[in-house]
């Protein structure tokens, strides 16, 4: 018997949203396609942490949609979402507040509407404000004791400064700050009609379009003006070793990285791709090495993380306090070895394919699909990016990787930031 052929794995170029302007000026992206009756609403609003005067004041804000708006009390919001089995996200990030709705489509204008009510007509009850405050601040110092929730913390700190709107780390006193009148202040600044954009995927038609547009692109509704200048700046990086104390903890966090300087989209594309064949994947140079060959850790990873136009490259891990250093030094030496050695053409040709593996799981179904165009958004760049990516990947060859490692790791500054107790 013949075993089965091995066939290399394909993926096919996205079909890119298509775009509509709305009466109003709503941009709304629209990627159609039979997702058996369900479909995934995104509403987003230029500016996250990034235009607020005080600090939490985007996270309370999109928190507090879903605890009271118009004559609906926060109950009556919960009630509406289980009648209908529907589930409304809402999170904030450094550039954007997002509001996702997940519902059938049968169900999507009833739904649409509450949305729309979320989002004009908030009432911000004091009562549920304080409670959100002291859960939300409990929270907060439990992770303070967590070495993972640290030294993310102290990471970008170190990466954007004390003085950058993405260096500033929260203390507990922020949260006993924060005011009705803050949120207030913030939701009539960031939530109007020429600062909305929706992206909607699923299973919609005209009717579901019609609904869109009389509740959000009909008129201008919210206080429309112009936004606090949101670009982010090249930070001024901290690099260097800082050692957190974390009293008691069994374990210390370890995180490496820095922020790549401005690049062409395509070396982005090539050191996203080197990323994961150092440390992307369980097979990956840094998983052999420290998990497999040496035992200093569980699991270890590399990633490329997006602030706006810059993209800031970080190793993370977690080990036993007196791991730390020989840790350390085996991962410089994997960085050297990715300087100064040829990358094997089998090595590369093994990393394509799990990518490409992973990008034909990750676009299986068209709410993936949709988060990639989102996240495109986001940073600025085209939706053809997207595409552009699975082309790098299916072409990058492994001198042309040697080359990126060269010009990017060869004498860089690491921030190194370890979380543990004393040792």
């Amino acid at each position: 018997m013949q075993p089965p052929r091995i066939q290399p794995v394909t993926i096919d170029n996205l079909a890119l949203p298509q775009e509509t302007v709305m009466p109003n000026g709503v941009r709304m992206f629209r990627l159609g396609g039979v997702c058996n009756g369900v479909v995934r609403l995104d509403i987003l609003f230029r500016g996250g942490y990034g235009v607020q005067h005080k600090p939490l004041q985007a996270m309370f804000v999109n928190r507090m949609l879903r605890e009271g708006a118009g004559s609906m009390s926060a109950d009556d919001i919960s009630t509406e979402l289980d009648y209908y089995g529907a589930w409304i996200d809402a999170y904030s990030s450094q550039e954007c507040n997002h509001l996702t709705l997940y519902t059938m489509s049968k169900h999507f204008r009833p739904l649409v509407a509450l949305l729309e009510t979320m989002v004009k007509s908030p009432q911000f009850p004091s009562d549920n404000l304080e409670v959100i405050k002291r859960n939300n601040k409990s929270h907060f110092m439990v992770n303070s004791n967590k070495v993972d929730v640290v030294s993310q913390r102290y990471f970008e700190n170190s990466l954007w400064g004390d003085a950058h709107r993405f260096g500033r780390m929260v203390q507990a006193a922020d949260y006993d700050a924060i005011t009705v009148d803050d949120l207030r202040e913030y939701h009539a600044m960031v939530y109007n009609s020429s600062n909305c954009t929706i992206f909607l995927a699923g299973e919609s038609d005209e009717a579901m379009i019609d609904s869109l547009t009389e509740m959000f692109g009909s008129a201008p509704w919210g206080m429309s003006g112009a936004l606090p200048e949101t670009s982010v700046q090249q930070p001024d990086t901290m690099c260097g070793y800082r050692k957190i104390e974390v009293e008691g903890s069994l374990q210390s966090s370890v995180k490496m990285g820095f922020m790549l300087p401005s690049a062409p989209s395509a070396d982005i594309y090539k050191f996203r791709f080197l990323s994961v064949l150092l440390g992307g994947y369980f097979g990956s140079r840094l998983m052999s090495n420290v998990r497999e060959e040496n035992g200093y850790t569980y699991h270890i990873d590399s990633c490329l993380d997006a602030y706006g136009k810059f993209y800031a490259f970080m190793i993370s891990s977690e080990t036993d306090n007196s791991y730390v250093t020989p840790l350390l030094n085996e991962v410089r030496k994997e960085l050297s070895r990715l300087v100064n050695e040829p990358i094997p053409e089998a090595e590369v040709e093994l990393v394509r394919n799990y990518i490409l593996g992973e990008l034909c799981r990750e676009y299986e179904e068209r709410f993936t699909k949709s988060e990639a165009f989102i996240n495109a958004w986001l940073s600025g760049e085209p939706f053809g990016s997207v595409n552009d990516y699975i082309e790098t990947v299916r072409i990058v060859t492994a001198a042309e990787l040697s080359e990126i490692a060269r010009r990017y790791l060869a004498d860089t500054s690491f921030v190194e930031i370890v979380a543990g107790d004393k040792s």
